[in-house]
């Protein structure tokens, strides 16, 4: 893959890290970051044992060319003392799409017109993302599931279900209102088996009501 991509680059960390992590991409040409709240799947024992502080998660989801992309990993990984932005991960996801106008402005250079759509190539890598949309309340028990194949945890996020009417029904399966976004960052040989089990016993007709997908990523690397 060259240069000419755009990458979105996305932060877990520890609650209250959020905006100050943000003033230090925006100084590393990674401008635009929005930022949300989620929690840990793993319990405080666990936490203390993988060292990665708080359940409480700061979520950072930020847009950038794949230069200035690799580059804020990089340093990261290079300038960032211990505790100084607490523990979490970081990690890049390569677009699809995004509007042209916005990629230009991220890219640096000029292009005319309103612009449509910029289109990039997928890449294949060694570590996944895993999204999971359940309907609240089963997360302990998706979680449970995933463990059985691999996964070490994941970060929850509170979100609600935005169809196009109210009646509740999604291709004739009812649909509860209130969901939760699982997000599990793990080894790309296990996300197979880790969304057939999850498929299998959470599916879209089960209680949990799951649905499941997966996205490459580019590089990860880990908050001090």
């Amino acid at each position: 893959m060259g240069d000419n991509h755009i990458m979105i680059v996305v932060t877990i960390a520890e609650r209250g890290y959020g905006k100050a992590l943000a003033k230090f991409y925006t100084e590393r040409n990674v401008p635009c970051s929005y930022q949300c709240m989620g929690h840990g799947t793993a319990s405080s024992e666990l936490l203390d044992v993988l060292g990665i502080g708080s359940a409480e998660k700061d979520i950072l989801v930020s847009y950038a060319s794949k230069p200035d992309a690799e580059r804020l990993l990089y340093q990261i990984v290079n300038e960032i003392k211990e505790d100084s932005y607490g523990n979490g991960i970081v990690f890049n996801l390569p677009m699809s799409g995004l509007n042209s106008l916005v990629a230009t402005a991220l890219m640096g250079h000029e292009e005319p017109g309103m612009g449509g759509m910029s289109m990039d190539m997928e890449v294949k890598s060694d570590h996944s993302l895993i999204l999971v949309t359940v309907n609240q309340g089963n997360t302990d028990d998706v979680m449970n599931t995933a463990r059985q194949a691999g996964a070490t945890g994941g970060t929850v996020i509170r979100a609600r279900w935005a169809g196009p009417d109210d009646s509740g029904q999604f291709y004739g399966i009812s649909v509860q209102t209130e969901k939760e976004i699982i997000a599990i960052v793990t080894e790309t040989e296990k996300r197979n088996a880790i969304m057939e089990i999850i498929n299998k016993k959470h599916g879209l007709k089960s209680e949990a009501g799951a649905v499941v997908g997966s996205i490459g990523l580019d590089h990860m690397v880990r908050l001090p």
